[in-house]
């Protein structure tokens, strides 16, 4: 039996169907931001960049597939420390996308792999892994959503500069700097790796930990000592 003749793939109806997908989505969603990810120094061996940046985000909704909450291995124990690997699977509609962000970031045609998704409900980042785009498989013949498999994002001295505070400042709050300290002659006490380190400004009174600890300007950790 030939295709049903009532149900064409013509524009009027790829467009109400469109329209149906953004208002539900719109309707059972979540605000989130998407913040592209730009590319200083690609290496094209690895294909990462280690020096990449976030300069824009752009408020747009997405339905949570993932409506039992996080899916994936939650917060485990390795021997790296406490990691988080909390997966999540979002669906966008393309046409908002294209609305959203498509316009305003002429090479962002598509949410794209390595991008970064912001979750205030959570105040979560997560890293877009794989993105989705046949699925459902052009129904009327015509794309309308992208599925995002994201997982927890892991800060890693990337440059955060969105003009959103509640964004940047995982760059202030993950962000190291190592110094080289020289230590005057006649220094008998020992550093060992791990121990943390007050500067001063000044005089204090050294006797009290309370008053070092009140009067340090900057608070480091021992990374190295060579005595």
């Amino acid at each position: 039996m030939a295709k049903n003749p009532y149900f064409l793939d013509s524009t009027s109806e790829q467009r109400l169907v469109e329209d149906l997908t953004a208002e539900t989505i719109r309707s059972m969603g979540r605000d989130v931001y998407y913040i592209p990810r730009q590319l200083v120094n690609k290496d094209l061996l690895f294909g990462e960049d280690t020096i990449s940046k976030f300069k824009g985000s752009y408020k747009i909704e997405m339905y949570i597939n993932s409506v039992n909450g996080f899916e994936g291995q939650g917060d485990i124990i390795s021997k790296f420390g406490i990691e988080i690997k909390d997966r999540v699977e979002l669906v966008v509609s393309a046409k908002r996308f294209t609305e959203l962000v498509g316009k305003l970031e002429a090479d962002v045609k598509r949410p794209r792999e390595g991008d970064l998704v912001y979750f205030p409900l959570s105040d979560t980042f997560f890293e877009i892994n794989f993105v989705e785009h046949e699925n459902p498989f052009y129904p009327l013949g015509k794309r309308y959503t992208f599925v995002l498999s994201c997982e927890a994002f892991t800060y890693s001295h990337e440059d955060f500069d969105t003009n959103q505070d509640f964004i940047d400042d995982i760059e202030t709050d993950n962000s190291t700097t190592g110094v080289e300290l020289y230590m005057h002659e006649g220094l008998t006490q020992d550093f060992i790796p791990g121990e943390l380190v007050y500067q001063i400004s000044g005089d204090t009174d050294s006797s009290s930990i309370d008053h070092v600890l009140a009067d340090a300007t900057a608070t480091g950790k021992v990374y190295d000592w060579n005595g």
